[in-house]
C-alpha cells in the first residue's frame, strides 16, 4: 500500500505557508485637512484656519443678510458716484468718484453670485435712490440724496464728501458685524476686501474736505 501521509503534509504546509505570507490591505490613509489663510485687519496678522471636510455646506443667516443689504447700500453709492460725473467741480472729487464706481461696480455683482449660491435672494436694486434705506448704517435720507442729486459745482462736492463720509463709515459697520458673526469665509473675505477699501477711501476723502 502506497503511503500518502508525507505528500499529503507537504501539501498541507505550503497551503499554510501561502496564507500566511499574505499581508491584510492596509487602510487608506486619513486625508489631512488644508489650512485656511483669513487676512487679518489693516495692519494685523492673518490667521490660519486648520479645515476638515464636511458632508454638507451650512449657511448662516448673518452672511445672507450682509451680501443682501451690502448690494443696496453699494447701489446708493453709485447713485451718488455717478452724479457726480456730472455735477463735481473738483477733479480729485470727480476722480474719487470714479474709484468707487468702478470698485463697487463688480463688488456688487460677486455678492449677487455669492447670495444666489447661498440659496439667497438677491434684493432689487433698480431706483433705489427712490426708497427709503435710512435705517441702514450710513445710507443718506431720501432728503438728503435729493438735495445732493440737485447740486452742483462747489455745493455738490462739500455735501457728496459729507455724504460719502458717513456712508463709508457705515459700510465699515456692517463689515465688522460680518466677519465677527459671519461663518462663511468668501464672505468673510470679501468683507475684509470693502474695509480695507473704503478705509482708505475715507482718509482721502477727510483730506480733499480739507483742501475745498
Amino acid at each position: 500500500m502506497r503511503n500518502f501521509a508525507l505528500p499529503l503534509v507537504a501539501a498541507l504546509g505550503f497551503a499554510l505557508t501561502g496564507c500566511s505570507s499574505s499581508t491584510p490591505a492596509a487602510a487608506p490613509a486619513p486625508t489631512p485637512s488644508l489650512p485656511v489663510i483669513v487676512p487679518g485687519t489693516p495692519g494685523g496678522p492673518n490667521q490660519t484656519l486648520a479645515t476638515a471636510p464636511t458632508s454638507a455646506a451650512t449657511t448662516d443667516p448673518d452672511d445672507l443678510t450682509f451680501l443682501s443689504d451690502m448690494m443696496i447700500h453699494h447701489s446708493q453709492a453709485l447713485v451718488m458716484a455717478e452724479r457726480a460725473r456730472t455735477a463735481a467741480a473738483n477733479a480729485q472729487v470727480k476722480a474719487l468718484a470714479d474709484r468707487i464706481r468702478v470698485g463697487q461696480k463688480p463688488e456688487i455683482a460677486a455678492m449677487r453670485q455669492l447670495l444666489t449660491e447661498r440659496g439667497g435672494t438677491p434684493p432689487a436694486l433698480e431706483h433705489v435712490e427712490h426708497s427709503d434705506h435710512s435705517g441702514m448704517p450710513g445710507m443718506a435720507t431720501p432728503a438728503e440724496l435729493a438735495k445732493l442729486l440737485n447740486s452742483t459745482g462747489a455745493a455738490f462736492d462739500a455735501l457728496f464728501l459729507t455724504l460719502m463720509i458717513k456712508h463709508h463709515e457705515g459700510a465699515l459697520a456692517m463689515s465688522a458685524t460680518a466677519i465677527e458673526k459671519g461663518a462663511d469665509l468668501r464672505i468673510g473675505e470679501l468683507a475684509q476686501d470693502v474695509t480695507v477699501t473704503q478705509t482708505k477711501e475715507i482718509s482721502t476723502m477727510r483730506q480733499l474736505q480739507k483742501a475745498l
